[in-house]
Parts: structure tokens; C-alpha cells; sequence
């Protein structure tokens, strides 16, 4: 049983190391995986007791500072590279100023540069029992410069020391014109996150759905800064991405460290700025593109009486020339878009004494009739509601559309305004009165027969009976000519001639 459990232990325990190895191998800016060892100086100041103060060279080229004070010199020592978050020597405050001061000095060719920076390491990493005058004393006559300039960096490196960096995208669409792409980029520190100040880097940004300004989809454009996007395409909406990247940022808490194999000093390599940050955005909206509407307009009755109720017919259309919407706007609204409503406002002017011609303007003194108004949501057709003509005379619609009749966020940003001409054929309405017919007058009544035209009959009866006749009234009239005819009857029974009164 012991012999089984040692060796689950032993794979275990070789199986940590080749993870170990493995990391370090992925670590090492070198393509082999040869051991390194402490190559001598680089720039600083040895002093009269033989102490150095500066940095240490690698044999692989590399360079840095020193970090355990009062440890052997890395000069003729075995080290390998570690990542010093695996190692978890530091605190998160101290890995950051560590950080800095590697991107910042470590690589330096200037001597004071170099030892001021060895100090600045060991008053964050630890002084081993050592004070920084002391340390300082080793650059002789610039122990004062040296010692004065390390307390700057360190400072410096409390305050611009980072964890980490994070970039954020923001899209933007207009109403019209336009739209906007802004990447942000943000560093987080020991003390809290910092919004870097506008052009303090730049982003490489690709677009998607829209080009920049020079009609190009992908540019290098400053941080912190508004750049113009124009979205492509005519749909009456537009989706929009953008990606953007950067790269070599000098932030984070990155350390490389040169791990020595024995007892010697440790070594805080220099490293390139090597963080990067990436960050992505999207926005869907109505299309910026500005659309003209169209109205064509037939009235309801080209002719009509006083009196009538008559109404306009709008057919509405859209203009699709160059640089217009081919289509109806939309806005949006919760759950997707719907169509801009337009007031078209329709007004009949008149009446009017004589014929109308067609103006570009409505006549100053034209009288109106009424005025409609009818809201339509895209083309199609749509009637007005009616107007009574008041009189006889020729009469005529002309509408509008006013755009800034739109509260804001209706679209009418993006809506060119309409205006028909005054007098369009297609437009005008006669009122006609009419016509009465002229009363005919009654026929006059018959003459009565003189005694001369009744003695043509032949019979003698006119000289007795025309003075009585004459001289009675109506109802002795009517006994009268019954007497007449019964007598004449009479008198004439053999003649064809017959008068019946």
C-alpha cells in the first residue's frame, strides 16, 4: 500500500512540474528552452567598495532590476522565467507600481535613469534591511539625484500604476445626417478606475452597416472621441456595428520575472507595453435619410350646386431621387418601428368670379372655404372630410405638409415638407346655380259670338234671343241657352246644322 501511494504521489508531483515547466516555457521570450543565467551590468554605478547600483543584463539580451536587496548578485546565476502573478510574491498595490516601473525604466541606457530606478524597485519590492540612502551612497556623487528622482518614481508609479485597462464602444444613429462611434477607454487602478483623457490613445475601428466620413469601414481613430459614421444603404432602417481594438497599452499588472535557481537576487525584467483591450458595439434605427412626400390630388366633383359637399382625393407618394429614402420614414417605438404620420392640411379657396389658372403661390386676397386636415401613415390613398360650397363661382384644393408639425421623435426630422400650387386643373370645382324654367302664360279665353256670326246659321232666332241674353245674369244665362238649343232644336229639325250651348 505504501509503495502505491508513493507513487500517486510521485505522478502527481510530476505532473505539477510539467504544468510548472509548461508555464514557464510559454513565458520565456526566447525561442529555446535552454536555462538562463545573470550575464553582468547594464547601465549604473559601481561604487569605491565595489557595490553596483544599476541594472542586471541576462545572457539572452534581457535587462532589469534587481529585486531582494542584500541577496548575491545575479551576474553567473541559472534563472528561469516566472510570471510573478504565478509566484504570488506581491500584493495587487505592489504588482501594479512593479509593472510600471518595468515598462517605464527597466530597459533604460542612462545611468542615473537606471539607479534612481533600483532604488525605486527595492522601496516597493523591500529593502532587506537597508535604507535608501544608503543604497543611494552607491552612486557617489549622484547619491542626492539619484535617491530624489527614485522617490519620483515610485510616487509615479502609485499614481499611474494600473490592474488592468478596459475600452467600451459607443454607437450612435441621428435622427438625420450623420451618426457617431466613440471608443472609451478606461484604466483600473489600485485606488479605482480612471476614464483616460480624450486622444490619450488610439483604436483601430472596424463598422459594419456604415463607412467613416471618407467612406473607408475601418480606421485608427483617438479615444475618447466623437468621429462621424455615415450608415449605408437605403432600407428604412439600419443596424450599425462597430469593433474596435488596441493594442502594446502600457497598463496592467504584468510582471516578467527572472527566477533565480539558488540564493541570489531576483530579477524585475523589462517588458514592452503589451495590454490590449477590445470592445464592440451595435445599434439598430430608422434610416437618417431624409424622404420627400408626394401628393397627387383629384377633387370629388368638378361640378357641383351651391350647397353640395364635395372632398379632395390624395394619392400619396414618395420622391426617389438621389440622396432621398426611396420609401415612407419610420420612427421607432417600443418592439420595432411604424410608419411616420404626416398631417396633410387641405384648403378650398374660392368662390371665385372667373376661370382659374394655376400659380406657383395662392393669390393674397383668396377667400377660403374651409380647412381639413388628414393624417396619413405612408402611401396609398386617403379623402379629406368635406367642405360645403357656399355659393355659385369656380373653386379649388391646395395642400400642405408641415414637417415641423411633428412632435419630437416623430420622424419629422427626417420628412421634407409639400406644398401643391394654387389652380391645378385636377383641383377645381364650378358651381353652377340652376337653371329655372320662364312660367308660360295661360291662353286667352274665347271671344263671345256676335249676333252677326249667329245669324249665319240661318235660323231667325238671334233678334229675340241675343238682348235677353245679354241682359241676364249667369244663372239666367244657363236657363236662357237651354231654351235657345230647344228651340233652335226645334226650328231646325230638318237642317245638318247643329249647335249645341
Amino acid at each position: 500500500m505504501t509503495h502505491r501511494i508513493s507513487n500517486l504521489v510521485t505522478v502527481f508531483v510530476l505532473a505539477g512540474l510539467a504544468v510548472f515547466l509548461g508555464m514557464l516555457n510559454a513565458l520565456v521570450p526566447s525561442p529555446d528552452a535552454r536555462a538562463l543565467s545573470g550575464a553582468g551590468h547594464g547601465p549604473g554605478y559601481l561604487s569605491q567598495d565595489g557595490w553596483w547600483l544599476g541594472t542586471y543584463r541576462l545572457d539572452d539580451g534581457a535587462q532589469g532590476f534587481c529585486l531582494n536587496a542584500g541577496k548575491p548578485s545575479p551576474t553567473g546565476n541559472g534563472y528561469d522565467y516566472a510570471d510573478a502573478a504565478a509566484l504570488g510574491w506581491y500584493t495587487p498595490e505592489q504588482s501594479a507600481s512593479l509593472a510600471y516601473i518595468s515598462r517605464t525604466w527597466a530597459g533604460t541606457d542612462e545611468r542615473l535613469t537606471a539607479a534612481a530606478g533600483q532604488i525605486a524597485t527595492w522601496l516597493v519590492a523591500g529593502l532587506g534591511g537597508h535604507t535608501p540612502e544608503e543604497l543611494a551612497g552607491r552612486a557617489g556623487a549622484d547619491a542626492g539625484r539619484v535617491l530624489a528622482r527614485a522617490h519620483e518614481m515610485v510616487d509615479e508609479a502609485v499614481r499611474l500604476g494600473s490592474t488592468s485597462v478596459r475600452a467600451d464602444a459607443v454607437l450612435e444613429l441621428a435622427e438625420t445626417g450623420p451618426g457617431r462611434v466613440r471608443v472609451e477607454l478606461a484604466v483600473v487602478r489600485p485606488t479605482g478606475t480612471e476614464l483616460l483623457a480624450p486622444g490619450a490613445h488610439r483604436a483601430r475601428v472596424a463598422l459594419d452597416g456604415a463607412t467613416f466620413a471618407d467612406g473607408a469601414g475601418d480606421a485608427d481613430v483617438p479615444t475618447g472621441t466623437d468621429v462621424s459614421i455615415v450608415p449605408s444603404g437605403d432600407a428604412v432602417s439600419v443596424t450599425v456595428s462597430a469593433a474596435a481594438s488596441l493594442d502594446t497599452l502600457p497598463y496592467g499588472d504584468r510582471l516578467l520575472v527572472a527566477a533565480p535557481h539558488g540564493d541570489a537576487q531576483a530579477v524585475l525584467v523589462a517588458v514592452p507595453a503589451t495590454a490590449e483591450a477590445r470592445a464592440a458595439a451595435s445599434t439598430t434605427g430608422p434610416s437618417p435619410l431624409p424622404f420627400q412626400p408626394v401628393v397627387a390630388t383629384v377633387t370629388s366633383a368638378p361640378e357641383a350646386l351651391p350647397g353640395a359637399l364635395i372632398h379632395d382625393r390624395l394619392t400619396v407618394s414618395v420622391d426617389t431621387a438621389d440622396g432621398l429614402l426611396p420609401s415612407w420614414g419610420v420612427r421607432a417605438v417600443d418592439g420595432g418601428f411604424e410608419p411616420v404620420e404626416a398631417v396633410v392640411e387641405s384648403t378650398l379657396y374660392g368662390p371665385f368670379g372667373a376661370p382659374l389658372s394655376e400659380s406657383p403661390e395662392v393669390p393674397a386676397d383668396a377667400p377660403v372655404v374651409c380647412t381639413v386636415e388628414t393624417t396619413v401613415a405612408g402611401t396609398g390613398e386617403y379623402d379629406t372630410p368635406e367642405c360645403a360650397l357656399p355659393a355659385a363661382g369656380h373653386y379649388v384644393w391646395v395642400e400642405r405638409i408641415a414637417p415641423e408639425r411633428l412632435p419630437a421623435g416623430g420622424g419629422g426630422e427626417r420628412m421634407r415638407a409639400w406644398r401643391s400650387p394654387f389652380g391645378v386643373a385636377t383641383e377645381i370645382t364650378l358651381a353652377s346655380a340652376p337653371v329655372v324654367p320662364t312660367p308660360e302664360e295661360p291662353a286667352p279665353a274665347p271671344a263671345p259670338m256676335a249676333p252677326a256670326a249667329l245669324a249665319d246659321t240661318g235660323g231667325s232666332w238671334a233678334a229675340e234671343a241675343w238682348p235677353a241674353a245679354a241682359a241676364m245674369g249667369a244663372a239666367g244665362a244657363a236657363v236662357l241657352t237651354g231654351t235657345l238649343g230647344w228651340r233652335l232644336r226645334r226650328r231646325n229639325a230638318g237642317s245638318r246644322c247643329r249647335m249645341e250651348v
